[in-house]
C-alpha cells in the first residue's frame, strides 16, 4: 500500500524500487545514502512542522487519510524544514555548491527539496555543476545523491515537472476515438504508462528522444476516456502516440516536459505562444539550394517560424506564399516527396524523416496557407500583403477594361461570379484569370463581392461615423488630413488593400473618357462595399470619391519619372497623334491602351498610345519604342 501510494507521486517526488526486481540501481553509494540519513533523520526535514490534528495514526488511518498526509508532505512539502536566511534562486544554487563539498548529506537534502538546482552554473571552470564539484572534492555519497535527484533531459527542479509526470492521462496508438486512461511517468527521457498509479510493470514504453514531430491541440477532443486536450508524438520509427490530459494547464505542463526531451535548448522558444505543430525536418533554402540540413520547425497560425538551431530564426508567411508544390525528388537510388514554398523570392525546400512525417506537415502547412474564415486576414494574400482575390481581379481589370465603357457598372452573371468567388475561397493561388475564360462584368462584379462578404468592412464599421462626419469639414484639404489619420488607424491589411484599390480605382478615373467611370461614378458603385451598407447614401459616397481623388495626397505616392520630369497626378497619357499618308490616302491612327512599368512608385502605369496605321501589320521600328519606359 505504501508503495503505491508513493507511486502516485511520480517519479520526480517520490521513486519506488525493489529490493530484488530492481537490484542494478542498488549501488555501495546508493545504500549508504539510506543508512546515514534513514527515517529519523528525513523526517526531521520532511515532517518538522505537522499540526497535531493532521498528524497520521499509524494503525487506524484509511488509505485516503494517508494519500491525503502524503501528498502534503512531499508534493506541497507542507511541513517540511527550510534552510534559513535564503532568500532566493541564487542563494539557495550558491548554498547548495558550499554544501556539496562536504559530507553533510542532510544539507545537501534539504536544499535540493526546496527547489536548488543540481545543473545550476558554479563558476568554477574545472566543476561546472555540483556533481563535478563533489566529484573534485572526493564526496562519493553527495555525487550518489545529486545523480539520482535529477532528470536527464527534463528541468531539473522537482516541483515544474510534479503535475505533468503523475497524473492520469489518455495515451494511444492510432486515433484518439479509442483512446484509454492510463498512468503514465516522464523519467530519464522515457515516457511510460501503466494500467494504473500501483502497477509495477509499465504496459509500454515511448523513448522521447525518437520523436520527430509532435502536433499540440488546445480544443478539446472527444475520447472514449471523455474530452482531453492532446499532444501527437511522431516517431521516426513511423510509429503515433497520442496522449491527452483532461486541463490545459497539465497538457502545457506535459508539453514543457516532453520537449526538454528531444529539444536543444537554442530553439526551445519556438515552442511558445500559440505552436500547433513543431518538428525537426529536412530543408535547403536561399544560397544553398544542393545540400540537405535538419532544421527545427514551428507551426503558429499561418507563420512558419524555422532554424538550423545554430543561427537566428527565419519566418515565412503562408498566406502570402506565391508558390505552395509538391514534387518528387531522387536522392540516389531514393525518391523522396519534396514539398516547395516560395515567399517573396525566398524559396525553401522541406522533406521529412518519413512518409507518414511528410504528410503530416504537408496537409498542415497546406491548411495554413489557405483561406480561414472571413476576416480579410484570413485570406490568401500576395507579396504585398492584399488579398490575392483583390489582387487578381485588379490585375485583370486594369489589363482589359481600362478602355471599356462602364466597366464597374455592367452587371455580371450571377452564377459565374458566384463560382468564381467559390473558387477563390477554395484556393486563391490556383485562381488565374484569363480572357478566354472569364467576362470582365463576373470579374469586375466579384471584386465587389469579395469586398461586401468579408467579416468587417475595408474601411472599418468603427469608424464609419468618423468616415462620414469629416465631410462636416469644408475645406477639402482639412478633410484629407482627417482621411490620413483614420487610414492610419486601420488595421495593417485593411490598409493595404485600400491603397491597392483606390490605386487602381485613380487609374481606372484617369481614363474616364475612354471608360465614362468618373470618380463620382466609381463611388457611387463601391461606397456600398466598402463600408458594408445596404444601400448608398450622398454621404458615402462624397467620401470614397474625395478617397479615389485625393489618392496621390493620401498614401504619399511619387510620380517623380527616372529622368526627373514631372507630371501631374496619374496623367501619363502619351498621346501621339499622327496622320501618315499611306498610297496617297490619308488615315487616322486607331488608339491603343498599353500598359507599361515605370520608375515612379506607382507600378504598371497605363498609358494610352495612338500608333500609326502603317504600324499595325508590322514590327515598330525602334524610332517609334525609343521613348523611355514604354
Amino acid at each position: 500500500m505504501c508503495a503505491g501510494h508513493h507511486r502516485s507521486l511520480g517519479p520526480s517526488i517520490s521513486k519506488v524500487r525493489s529490493l530484488k526486481l530492481d537490484s542494478s540501481i542498488w549501488s555501495n553509494e546508493l545504500v549508504e545514502i539510506f543508512l546515514e540519513v534513514g527515517n529519523s533523520n528525513a523526517n526531521r526535514f520532511w515532517a518538522a512542522s505537522v499540526p497535531q490534528e493532521e498528524e497520521l495514526s499509524a494503525i487506524g488511518a484509511s488509505p485516503e487519510q494517508r494519500a491525503t498526509f502524503l501528498r502534503r508532505k512531499y508534493r506541497e512539502r507542507k511541513y517540511c524544514h527550510a534552510p534559513e536566511g535564503l532568500r532566493d534562486q541564487e542563494e539557495l544554487d550558491q548554498a547548495l555548491c558550499a554544501a556539496v563539498v562536504t559530507p553533510d548529506l542532510l544539507r545537501t537534502m534539504s536544499l535540493l527539496f526546496c527547489g536548488a538546482d543540481p545543473l545550476c552554473p558554479t563558476g568554477e571552470g574545472g566543476a561546472s555543476t555540483p556533481y563535478l564539484l563533489a566529484q573534485r572534492a572526493g564526496q562519493r555519497l553527495q555525487m550518489e545523491l545529486l545523480h539520482h535527484n535529477k532528470l536527464s533531459g527534463t528541468p531539473p527542479h522537482s516541483t515544474h515537472l510534479c503535475v505533468c509526470v503523475c497524473v492520469c492521462v489518455c495515451v494511444c496508438v492510432c486515433l484518439p476515438v479509442y483512446m484509454s486512461k492510463r498512468w503514465c511517468t516522464l523519467e530519464s527521457g522515457f515516457l511510460s504508462y501503466y494500467d494504473n498509479e500501483r502497477s509495477p510493470t509499465p504496459i509500454g514504453r515511448v523513448d522521447v528522444s525518437q520523436v520527430g514531430s509532435m502536433t499540440v491541440s488546445d480544443t478539446e477532443t472527444m475520447t472514449g476516456a471523455g474530452a482531453v486536450f492532446t499532444l501527437g508524438l511522431y516517431l521516426q520509427t513511423e510509429r503515433v502516440y497520442v496522449i491527452g490530459a483532461e486541463t490545459l494547464d497539465t497538457r502545457q505542463d506535459w508539453l514543457q516536459a516532453l520537449s526538454k526531451c528531444f529539444v536543444p535548448s537554442s530553439v526551445e522558444g519556438m515552442l511558445g505562444g500559440d505552436c500547433e505543430l513543431f518538428g525537426r525536418l529536412h530543408y535547403r533554402e536561399g544560397h544553398d539550394l544542393y545540400h540537405w540540413r535538419v532544421g527545427w520547425f514551428a507551426l503558429a497560425g499561418s507563420a512558419l517560424n524555422y532554424s538550423s538551431g545554430e543561427g537566428s530564426e527565419a519566418e515565412l508567411q503562408l498566406r502570402q506564399l506565391q508558390e505552395l508544390t509538391v514534387s518528387t525528388h531522387s536522392e540516389g537510388e531514393e525518391k523522396i516527396k519534396v514539398l516547395l514554398m516560395v515567399e517573396s523570392g525566398r524559396t525553401v525546400y522541406v522533406h521529412g524523416f518519413n512518409g507518414v512525417d511528410f504528410e503530416l506537415w504537408l496537409v498542415a502547412l497546406t491548411r495554413a496557407a489557405g483561406r480561414d474564415g472571413r476576416a480579410l486576414g484570413d485570406q490568401q494574400l500576395s507579396k504585398n500583403a492584399v488579398p490575392i482575390a483583390v489582387d487578381s481581379c485588379i490585375a485583370f481589370v486594369t489589363q482589359h477594361g481600362l478602355n471599356q465603357v462602364g466597366v464597374y457598372e455592367a452587371r455580371g452573371d450571377p452564377v459565374r461570379v458566384s463560382q468564381l468567388l467559390e473558387e477563390f475561397s477554395c484556393d486563391a493561388r490556383l485562381v488565374k484569370l484569363h480572357q478566354r475564360d472569364h467576362r470582365l462584368e463576373d470579374v469586375a462584379q466579384a471584386l465587389r463581392g469579395f469586398l461586401d462578404r468579408t467579416e468587417d468592412a475595408l474601411l472599418t464599421k468603427e469608424l464609419y461615423p468618423y468616415w462620414v462626419s469629416s465631410l462636416d469639414e469644408e475645406d477639402e484639404g482639412r478633410r484629407v488630413r482627417k482621411y490620413s489619420t483614420f487610414i492610419d488607424n486601420l488595421p495593417k491589411i485593411n490598409r493595404f488593400t485600400l491603397e491597392a484599390l483606390l490605386q487602381h480605382l485613380y487609374r481606372i478615373q484617369q481614363c474616364s473618357q475612354l471608360n465614362q467611370m468618373s470618380a463620382e461614378r466609381l463611388a457611387a458603385v463601391f461606397s456600398p462595399c466598402l463600408f458594408q451598407t445596404q444601400g448608398q447614401t450622398a454621404r458615402e459616397v462624397a467620401v470614397v470619391r474625395d478617397l479615389i481623388n485625393n489618392y496621390v495626397t493620401l498614401f504619399n505616392v511619387r510620380l517623380s519619372l527616372g529622368d526627373g520630369s514631372r507630371c501631374a497626378g496619374l496623367k501619363l497619357k502619351v498621346k501621339l497623334k499622327e496622320k501618315v499618308k499611306l498610297r496617297g490616302k490619308v488615315k487616322q491612327c486607331k488608339q491603343l491602351v498599353m500598359r507599361g512599368r515605370g520608375v515612379s512608385a506607382l507600378h504598371d502605369v497605363p498609358f494610352l498610345f495612338h500608333p500609326p496605321s502603317c504600324l499595325c501589320s508590322q514590327p515598330c521600328p525602334s524610332r517609334h519604342t525609343h521613348t523611355r519606359q514604354i
